[in-house]
């Protein structure tokens, strides 16, 4: 059973942590950019996180599908548009805003040597003590060529740790348990996508229950 603080403690995590709304929302989103298939003008998409967000691009390719390049905030409307047919159509679960990491479209315009390798790092999220949490959230993983998902737990200032591993196709609700440590007083996670013209994977209504 939660005590007061607790629950407190919770309840604002969950509150904070969407990709949408007046708490943590989005930046501005952009008309298109190099997706000539979206009516020009349609606005749907963004590179800025929400605050508390951030994106390690620093092992990603120059060029490529501007949009797509690295983790990207979008509509649905905006993302499925950009192709038709290659089961974007399936992410039922993700609301408003979501973030999308897409090698398939980046994949569409000429870029450096290397694959699409981009992490999006979730915001510093209290720790209660040592003992079980969890970690939870909406995705649509779908595989169509050789590519990675991993799910890392950062606590305080140390070595991610391995939540999980995405192989296959997946469109679920996770609630995936998190191992806290003695002594950890907060917790990133990170989200690392790689691959070529492979596919793409979503993450939305994520919250860490400590």
């Amino acid at each position: 059973m939660q005590g007061e603080g607790e629950a407190e403690a919770v309840a604002a995590v969950e509150g904070a942590d969407l990709f949408e709304g007046p708490a943590g929302g989005v930046a501005a989103l952009q008309a298109r950019a190099d997706e000539s298939g979206i009516p020009a003008g349609a606005k749907g998409w963004t590179h800025t996180p929400p605050a508390g967000w951030s994106i390690d691009n620093s092992r990603m390719p120059g060029g490529g599908v501007t949009e797509w390049r690295g983790w990207a905030f979008a509509t649905d409307e905006f993302w499925t548009a950009a192709q038709l047919g290659q089961s974007r159509e399936t992410n039922v679960r993700a609301r408003n805003v979501f973030a999308v990491a897409d090698s398939d479209e980046w994949d569409d315009k000429t870029h450096g040597a290397g694959q699409f390798d981009s992490t999006l790092v979730s915001p510093a999220y209290p720790v209660a003590g040592p003992g079980r949490a969890t970690l939870s959230f909406a995705t649509d993983y779908k595989v169509d060529g050789p590519q990675t998902g991993d799910v890392y737990a950062v606590f305080d200032n140390g070595a991610p740790q391995l939540v999980k591993s995405y192989r296959a196709d997946l469109n679920t609700v996770e609630h995936l348990p998190v191992t806290v440590p003695a002594g950890a007083s907060s917790v990133r996670f990170q989200f690392r996508y790689t691959g070529t013209n492979s596919a793409f994977w979503t993450v939305d209504q994520v919250s860490f229950d400590s």
